[in-house]
């Protein structure tokens, strides 16, 4: 049975919406718009309900937590009162980005679009199947990383590309390329990291990542 995208629950305070970080946001809004319209004769007629949103390890720009807000508001007598993730606050990641001179993209790359960075970039969202980020430093993505990713692109062999959600259809580093992608692991769903051992791509859990980059300390 294929795993919901979308898991509400009810608590003395409201209800609890627990979000997959996995799936694209559009797949996310479907389900959604499905269980709530099912529910909107019987539960969603009453008093204001408040809502907690959990969203896991998924990263929502501003647009991203509008649209969901007033999705979730249009459904029924409902009104989105916290929203709860993961993932890294935004004054977090400003101060990352000044202290490590990192270039912060906030989208999500989408198939078919290519985005470049000279020096080492944090992305704020996914990074679907057909996408492409290359960067000549490092490449961090606060997201799901499904598409292609080429970090040190001009011969940094100390480059590291790392994501919430590490599914990637290829990985380079400097002129190394990746294993194939039906050899990643579809049940891991850690934050990962890779980077080159032995002229290969190797990936390991992120919390290890200091013990092999110190001088990344501002990323984490």
């Amino acid at each position: 049975m294929t795993k919901p995208f979308v898991t509400i629950k009810g608590t003395k305070d409201g209800l609890v919406f627990h979000m997959d970080d996995t799936c694209t946001f559009e797949e996310l809004l479907s389900e959604l718009s499905l269980k709530l319209e099912a529910s909107r004769q019987h539960a969603l007629q009453g008093e204001v309900i408040k809502v907690t949103v959990h969203l896991g390890h998924r990263y929502l720009d501003q647009d991203q937590e509008k649209t969901l807000k007033e999705f979730i508001r249009t459904k029924g007598k409902l009104e989105v009162d916290k929203l709860e993730s993961e993932v890294v606050h935004r004054s977090e990641l400003d101060k990352a980005r000044i202290e490590a001179d990192v270039k912060i993209v906030h989208k999500t790359i989408r198939s078919g679009q290519v985005y470049k960075v000279e020096g080492n970039v944090l992305v704020l969202g996914d990074i679907n199947p057909g996408g492409f980020i290359q960067a000549t430093g490092h490449i961090f993505v606060m997201g799901s990383l499904r598409g292609m990713a080429h970090a040190g692109c001009e011969g940094n062999m100390s480059a590291v590309i790392a994501a919430s959600i590490l599914q990637p259809t290829q990985l380079r580093i400097s002129t190394v390329v990746s294993r194939s992608p039906d050899e990643w692991d579809e049940e891991e769903y850690e934050m990962e990291f890779a980077f080159i051992e032995n002229q290969q791509i190797v990936v390991d859990k992120l919390h290890k990542l200091m013990d092999l980059r110190p001088e990344l300390k501002s990323f984490i």
